[in-house]
This record gives structure tokens, sequence and C-alpha cells, in this order.
């Protein structure tokens, strides 16, 4: 459903589902981050690039629990991207995404 759904508002909550996972499963969160990074790089919904976007601030500190202690390849690329993204959340004019914008930041 992650990858193959093009219903902005399932999206939605299958991300936010996903992201209260991820606590209890830990594994979830590595096997997120790839399919969270495409939807932020390709979706144009503000919704749903602020879901994915929070879910992988969500993840990334359990990216972390693997035996040797080592983030995966993408995590710095994804960082950046999360990054990118609330930074544009920010610039915004809409009072409320610059609102979300710098509470992503202070969760990434």
């Amino acid at each position: 459903l992650l990858t193959s759904s093009s219903n902005n508002w399932m999206l939605i909550k299958v991300v936010k589902l996903l992201g209260s996972l991820v606590p209890e499963e830990p594994r979830l969160a590595r096997k997120l981050l790839e399919p969270l990074a495409h939807i932020v790089e390709t979706t144009q919904a503000k919704s749903l690039l602020y879901e994915a976007t929070h879910t992988i601030t969500l993840c990334l500190p359990y990216c972390r629990k693997k035996s040797d202690g080592s983030m995966p390849a993408s995590a710095p690329r994804i960082v950046t991207l999360c990054a990118e993204t609330l930074k544009s959340f920010v610039e915004e004019e809409d009072q409320n995404l610059k609102y979300l914008g710098l509470v992503g930041f202070a969760q990434l």
C-alpha cells in the first residue's frame, strides 16, 4: 500500500500507522526509510509531504539499533531531503506550514 497507492488520504493513514509501529518493531524503521523518501521526492500534497517527513524523523533514531550501530547508507541523503522539505515549509507564506516546518526541524 505504501508504494502502490495513489490516494493521498489513504497514504497519510498508512504512513501514520507505520510510524506508530516503529517503536514496537524497530527493524521496521530501516525498511521504511526508502519508501518514505520516495514519497517525499514525488508528492505534491503538503499534508502527505509533512507526514512522510515526520515519520522519517521518527524512524531515524531506530535505524542505529543494528548490532554494529551503523546507519543505512542512504540516511545522510534522506536527512538532507527532510531538511530541504522542512526548509520549504518554513519559507511558505502560510503560518501553519511555517509552524509545521519549525516543529519538524525540532524533531529532526
